[in-house]
């Protein structure tokens, strides 16, 4: 992969998703997936901004700047960096693994090939933050969708399904990751993470699915009136 000064980030959106696109190995899932979580974080704040110019929700003004406060500080910056770092540390994995497949020698064979998993493992690391971070996510998406202004819960809503689509991609790709590693304690330590993560996703999955369900009792609710 080239790199780019200042990172990925930082160029325009369509050259981003063109070298998505290019079919390369980088930048790939693992940056898909925090591309998604910036997304949702994107859309969170831009919910909480329009909360706090609206006198109808001072009530709850101190905890959404809280939310959009966690997220500009903590997760958005968090997730820019495991962006970019994924797309290097797989880009490293490739390296050494085209390096250990054109090598003659067994022990440089084995030498390239360890090089190559230990570089996984810090790959598989970086998709179960993104994780992390998309969970966390979800709940303050739901959260403003709940609080937020109302005529905004389409972005709330659609954060909430990046972050969803997030957390899933992560766990696809710490799953696949896994496939190279034998019963070894690093390796059981991390499917157990994922499995906790997995019924985690699921819940919180269901409990931001039922806010579709509230729209429509509202949308039902609104057809009664015009109907009265």
């Amino acid at each position: 992969m080239d790199e780019v000064p200042g990172g990925l980030m930082t160029i325009p959106a369509g050259t981003l998703l063109d070298k998505f696109g290019s079919g390369t190995h980088a930048p790939g899932s693992g940056s898909a997936a925090a591309l998604m979580g910036i997304l949702s974080a994107k859309l969170i704040i831009t919910v909480g901004k329009l909360s706090l110019k609206k006198d109808g929700y001072k009530a709850d003004h101190s905890k959404i700047k809280y939310i959009n406060d966690r997220i500009e500080k903590d997760i958005e910056p968090e997730l820019k960096r495991l962006f970019d770092e994924d797309a290097r540390i797989f880009d490293e994995v490739i390296s050494f693994r085209v390096a250990r497949d054109k090598a003659t020698d067994k022990n440089e064979k084995r030498r390239l090939g360890e090089q190559a998993n230990n570089k996984l493992r810090v790959a598989t690391d970086i998709p179960i933050r993104i994780c992390e971070l998309s969970l966390r996510l979800i709940d303050h998406g739901t959260a403003m969708f709940d609080m937020g202004f109302k005529a905004a819960r389409g972005d709330s809503g659609a954060a909430v399904s990046s972050a969803v689509a997030g957390a899933m991609s992560a766990i696809f790709v710490v799953s696949l990751n896994l496939r190279s590693f034998k019963q070894s304690d690093w390796a059981q330590s991390k499917r157990k993470r994922v499995a906790e993560l997995e019924r985690e996703l699921e819940i919180k999955q269901l409990d931001a699915f039922g806010r579709v369900s509230q729209l429509k009792e509202e949308d039902v609710e609104a057809m009664s009136l015009d109907l009265d």
